[in-house]
């Protein structure tokens, strides 16, 4: 059944010895013979995971406001400050996490006793082959919004930030130049979105399928099909020719985990997982409720996912 998750969100413990098993077989690519400890390994992988992302939205969100807040400031300051206390240059420290995070040296947290994120797909692999058929209904695979909800809390924080720095900096303010200098910055983002905007125009244009989530979610799948978003009509099942789960290897450990369409004459549809509110084994059942073929189909010369 679609509606029945194959992992629980909150199963036992592993036991010690089961945990150093699924340690060694998934440094092999391997998952581990009992279903039931694949599927306690699958959970408390994604806890450990659900951990390390909200540490980093944690940390993305406070290096957003210090940095924004700390330009805001020297915008209200006219963008020079001179004979001002050096202690308030502090906040822009705060935005070093989110810069490391953002130009993708984030690492995999510890007190995670070995069980890193390539331990999930095997097995969760393993668990998709004992499934039980899904039901033909549609499904929504719908967005995880993650730091995108806290949008409306960011914006006024990184307004009072810069508020409070320039108070503390002790200088007049220049509102004058402080607008100049908004000004330029401003016209440059604006090109920039508008480069990125007439990109996305393009693809749609030409019919290619949506490069992320941020354009291809909500997924709808459906007796029709997959339709998404950012393409105006759904893909049919005739275009899928496979559908299976990608995730981290021992070779490639931060390669996300996320579900692949495969479609005829056309570049695949790749969904991270991470920006999908359900599981990605909702995605794939759901899909092979519509497909059942595709349950025996290998993916792009994989090997099955079942």
């Amino acid at each position: 059944m679609i509606d029945t998750p194959l992992v629980a969100d909150a199963p036992a413990m592993l036991p010690e010895r089961d945990r150093r098993l699924v340690i060694t077989l998934a440094a092999q690519g391997r998952a581990h013979p009992d279903p039931a400890v694949a599927a306690a390994a699958v959970a408390q992988v994604r806890r450990l995971n659900r951990r390390d992302r909200t540490v980093r939205h944690l940390l993305l969100g406070v290096g957003a406001v210090a940095f924004h807040g700390g330009i805001l400031s020297l915008l209200i300051a006219g963008g020079s400050v001179r004979n001002g206390p050096w202690w308030p240059w502090l906040v822009f420290l705060l935005a070093v996490p989110a810069a490391v995070i953002a130009a993708g040296e984030w690492e995999v947290g510890v007190l995670r006793r070995g069980l890193r994120p390539e331990a999930e797909p095997p097995n969760l692999r393993m668990l998709l082959e004992c499934a039980e058929p899904g039901r033909t209904v549609p499904v929504t695979i719908t967005r995880f919004r993650g730091l995108r909800a806290w949008w409306p809390v960011l914006v006024p924080a990184a307004a009072v930030v810069g508020w409070l720095t320039w108070r503390n900096l002790h200088v007049p303010a220049k509102l004058m130049e402080g607008l100049r200098s908004a000004a330029i910055i401003m016209l440059f983002w604006g090109l920039f979105l508008l480069v990125v905007a007439a990109r996305r125009l393009m693809r749609r244009w030409r019919g290619m399928p949506p490069q992320s989530a941020d354009a291809a979610t909500p997924i709808i799948i459906d007796a029709s099909g997959l339709r998404f978003r950012s393409l105006p009509e759904a893909v049919t099942w005739s275009e899928v020719s496979a559908v299976g789960l990608l995730g981290p290897t021992p070779a490639e450990p931060q390669a996300p985990v996320a579900v692949r369409w495969s479609l005829h004459g056309r570049d695949p549809i790749v969904i991270e997982a991470d920006d999908m509110a359900q599981p990605p084994e909702t995605a794939i059942r759901a899909t092979w409720a519509h497909r059942p073929d595709l349950r025996w189909r290998p993916v792009d010369g994989d090997k099955p996912v079942s």
